[in-house]
């Protein structure tokens, strides 16, 4: 009955969007302001999640423009001298469709080309035939926007468990490089939990693929795992490779109190790097001599 309330608490207490611990309010990154509404009932928050990555909370839009996008740049106010950022993502087109209709849509926008949040002035909705921004937030040059943290690798404490360091990629999401594991245990899962060290008292959580099968061996994959349901770094203080059945650690890395990482919202996709046992080549068969009396009788 212990565990499982423990293990209930632990899965409901986070929201999927907490920034810090203590704070119950969803988290949806680094505030940057309310869009200012200049025509078709343009309206949203937006938030900074990543350097490259932005994210409208509640986002409105008649629709009825005839070219419009979302559309951010660097001069001192919105003009033509900017550049779209596509929405849907994953358009299918050579070109960036307009934008349709929306009421009240959460909406994440991720600057094309490698272009940060920290070299942009502002984000426009903006009618690109007619040159009349319907909409727009300025950031501000001081924001700072929440980074990927990179921990120390896994204790090196059985079955041959190493990587590199690992990084939390955001509130759900963490990146293992260089994994190496013998896969000998029996009953073994990546694990995390609250306290100084890995116990029982912990929860699964899923391998790169999303399974919960006991794991396999990795000989030097990068992976990515996500924390179940609610759950996010900022309710645990250590990820384990921890044996169920023996109850036993086979190494861990402690998760520091002061994160300051993206929300998890989607943004982060899981990637699978997956490197096959190398296969031997069959030795060479040498030509067969012909068999003589003493291959039969030995003499």
């Amino acid at each position: 009955a212990v565990v499982f309330t423990l293990i209930t608490t632990l899965l409901h207490q986070g929201t999927g969007y907490r920034g810090k611990p203590g704070t119950d309010n969803p988290y949806y990154g680094r505030l940057i302001g309310q869009l200012q509404e200049y025509a078709h009932g343009i309206k949203g928050t937006v938030y900074a999640v990543d350097e490259n990555t932005m994210f409208v909370k509640g986002f409105s839009y008649d629709g009825t423009g005839p070219d419009a996008f979302f559309w951010v740049g660097n001069t001192a106010r919105p003009s033509p001298d900017g550049f779209i950022v596509p929405y849907p993502e994953d358009y299918i087109g050579r070109e960036p469709p307009i934008l349709n209709a929306y009421n009240k849509t959460d909406v994440i926008l991720r600057l094309p080309n490698g272009k940060r949040i920290r070299d942009m002035r502002w984000l426009s909705v903006w009618c690109r035939r007619f040159t009349v921004n319907f909409g727009d937030v300025f950031i501000p040059s001081s924001l700072e926007v929440p980074k990927a943290r990179v921990l120390p690798e896994f204790r090196r404490l059985a079955h041959g468990l190493r990587s590199g360091n690992i990084t939390v990629l955001d509130a759900k999401t963490f990146y293992i490089p260089n994994l190496h594991y013998d896969g000998a245990g029996p009953d073994a899962y990546f694990w995390v939990g609250n306290g100084t060290e890995p116990t029982p008292l912990g929860i699964k959580v899923a391998n790169e693929m999303g399974s919960l099968e006991p794991l396999r061996g990795y000989q030097g994959e990068d992976i990515e795992i996500q924390l179940p349901g609610n759950l996010t770094v900022y309710d645990i203080d250590w990820l384990a490779v921890w044996c169920v059945q023996y109850r036993h650690n086979f190494g861990h890395v402690n998760i520091p109190k002061d994160l300051d990482v993206p929300p998890a919202l989607g943004q982060t996709k899981i990637t699978v790097s997956y490197k096959p046992k190398p296969t031997r080549k069959p030795p060479k068969k040498k030509p067969q001599r012909p068999l003589s009396w003493f291959d039969y009788f030995g003499f």
